[in-house]
């Protein structure tokens, strides 16, 4: 029996690229070309995210700090990308949390 795993959908090439081939030319990432700890650390998520059944999966690992985002988010999810990092993940979630469609990736607004 083949166990489901989460369907990962990409809102646009630029966060398509920065997934897949760790790059973009995309002006919202050129920032993050030399940091090597966020790679590290984006690899790490990834890694998680490819593993989980659904998003209420990602409740287990604190240090993502998965959260249903609020405000003018509303409608949105996000997971932390590393423990020393200000970047988040953000994510619209589908079918019960099956599938979602990756965003963008983002400065936490707490930590800049």
């Amino acid at each position: 029996m083949k166990i489901q795993t989460l369907i990962i959908e990409y809102a646009d090439i630029a966060i398509e690229e920065v997934i897949t081939y760790g790059k973009s030319d995309d002006k919202r990432y050129r920032k993050l070309k030399g940091n090597a700890t966020f790679w590290r650390d984006l690899s790490k998520v990834m890694a998680i995210i490819r593993a989980a059944t659904n998003t209420s999966d990602l409740e287990h690992y604190t240090s993502l700090h998965y959260e249903k985002l609020k405000y003018d988010k509303s409608g949105l999810s996000s997971v932390r990308i590393g423990y020393s990092t200000k970047y988040r993940l953000i994510f619209e979630e589908f079918d019960c949390g099956i599938r979602i469609k990756l965003i963008e990736i983002n400065e936490h607004y707490g930590d800049k």
